[in-house]
């Protein structure tokens, strides 16, 4: 190991051992202080007696719903309290507010302190963590809000290890907890309504709040039922909360890659083609005609991914091998003077499921507007040099992290003439797919920095420079030539005649 790397795993350590601390250190003064026994109805009751009328309340109350979710206590009665002291309009925007505070503090702390030395514990299976927010944070992360299975704060602290960004994280614990507080805030001041006397609406009050609360706790076993949570959130429940899948179930149907995998460990070197050989394999075409067969709604997430990723880089074989092009796939159907044809990238020649697709559509309208997965830019090979190299095997969907992964590093790491950190001039050089696929990216050049930071090892001096986000960002020639047998030898004659 680096000198680099073991100085990172340290600094991780500490860090990780400080995160621990301060969450022992708010248990610790909790309770010698007496704030958990506010969660004992008698001592809440006074507490909510004595903020009554107070002009402080509100913003006192905010703070400290924030400061204590942000620090992993109780916040349970804190929400009972917001639905007595303010009612249940002010108490559930009260509630909403000071819970979304505390669970960004929680995440940030979470982050800051515990992720890369957690990660640096896993090593290669770090990765698994991101699948905590699914294929797309966002969406992942907001079914674990609405669909209570996941404590809440441990749901906070978990998302904090994982790759979610801020911005996704908050917009969806802001929307996803939203109804449980609003219903449990009712209640509260339901019951508030009623013991103060208003009997007759109170009972109807009651009734509704407290069939709400029983509706929200079927939902999980409802969500367990219909597979309406993400598998990944057995990371953190654990399998005696959701019942282990089988592989089968997890993914659904599955769609044999043999063929394609096979073509391309015989034919497919370093990421060049011998696109010769595949337009001679009776089994490529078969392969294809087997692709149109299948109906990918009926696969599973990885599954889906997987066949379509595999189906791009098949048909872009196809195409050249179908169009005879030897230089390069921008040379398939280019424009002849004032007649525009249709590019190689938005013709439709491909047919899946009874549909005609583009290049494109599978992309764009397919993959990334599905899956969110940035790493598919890596794994998509578009015949040119400059591409991400095409790999010697099919993807698949029992490896389908660790193949982008992989994917990852031998471009963003091991391709210096694509991309590169020259720590000297201060500048990120970077290939044209992070530069035209920027928002995939984060949307900005500092963005583009923080997310190829973790590709580099924990403490490495360029993982520090990227953090930092103070660079000249320097877009590199993008190589279209062919990717193929007989440019590859051009290239390494022309190279060595120089």
């Amino acid at each position: 190991m680096s000198a680099p790397a073991t100085s990172g795993r340290t600094s991780g350590l500490v860090k990780l051992a400080l995160f621990v601390a301060v969450l022992a250190a708010a248990w610790f003064i909790a309770r010698q202080t007496g704030l958990l026994r506010y969660a004992e109805p008698a001592q809440l009751r006074e507490a909510i007696a004595a903020a009554r009328g107070s002009s402080f309340a509100l913003p006192a109350f905010i703070a400290i719903y924030a400061v204590v979710a942000g620090l992993g206590l109780p916040g349970t009665p804190l929400t009972l309290a917001g639905g007595a002291l303010f009612g249940a309009v002010a108490g559930t925007a009260a509630n909403w507010v000071g819970a979304t505070l505390g669970a960004t503090i929680a995440f940030l702390l979470a982050r800051a302190l515990g992720k890369d030395a957690l990660r640096s514990f896993l090593g290669a299976r770090a990765a698994g963590l991101d699948k905590v927010a699914g294929s797309s944070g966002l969406w992942s992360l907001l079914r674990l809000r609405l669909i209570p299975v996941v404590p809440f704060n441990a749901l906070n602290f978990g998302s904090g290890f994982t790759g979610i960004s801020l911005r996704d994280y908050v917009m969806a614990t802001a929307i996803g907890i939203l109804p449980g507080t609003a219903i449990y805030t009712s209640f509260a001041d339901a019951l508030l309504a009623g013991a103060s006397g208003a009997r007759e609406s109170a009972l109807v009050r009651v009734a509704i709040a407290g069939g709400a609360l029983v509706a929200l706790s079927f939902v999980p076993a409802l969500a367990k039922r219909f597979g309406w949570l993400p598998a990944s959130a057995a990371l953190l429940v654990g399998a005696s909360t959701i019942a282990p899948m089988s592989p089968a179930a997890a993914q659904g149907k599955t769609v044999d890659h043999a063929a394609f995998d096979q073509l391309l460990k015989q034919h497919v070197t370093n990421g060049i083609v011998d696109y010769d050989a595949f337009g001679k394999a009776p089994t490529f075409k078969a392969y294809l005609s087997a692709l149109g067969t299948v109906d990918p709604a009926t696969l599973g997430r990885d599954e889906r991914l997987t066949f379509w990723i595999n189906a791009y880089n098949a048909f872009t074989i196809d195409l050249i091998v179908t169009k005879g092009e030897t230089q390069s796939i921008r040379n398939v159907n280019k424009s002849l003077g004032f007649l525009k044809l249709k590019g190689p990238w938005s013709d439709p020649f491909i047919r899946i499921n009874g549909k005609m697709l583009t290049l494109d559509n599978i992309e764009h309208d397919i993959i990334r507007k599905e899956f969110g997965e940035p790493r598919i830019h890596f794994a998509l090979v578009c015949a040119a040099m400059g591409c991400p190299p095409l790999r010697s095997e099919a993807y698949v969907a029992a490896r389908l992290n660790e193949q982008l992964q992989e994917q990852g590093v031998k471009f963003i790491r091991q391709s210096p003439g694509k991309n590169r950190v020259d720590l000297a001039s201060q500048t990120l050089f970077v290939s044209l797919i992070f530069n035209y696929y920027k928002k995939d990216f984060g949307g900005t050049e500092a963005s583009v920095g923080k997310y190829l930071a973790p590709w580099y090892p924990a403490g490495s001096p360029e993982r520090a420079f990227l953090e930092k986000g103070q660079y000249k960002f320097v877009q590199t020639e993008y190589d279209w030539t062919l990717n193929s047998v007989a440019q590859a030898r051009a290239q390494r004659v022309t190279t060595v005649m120089r």
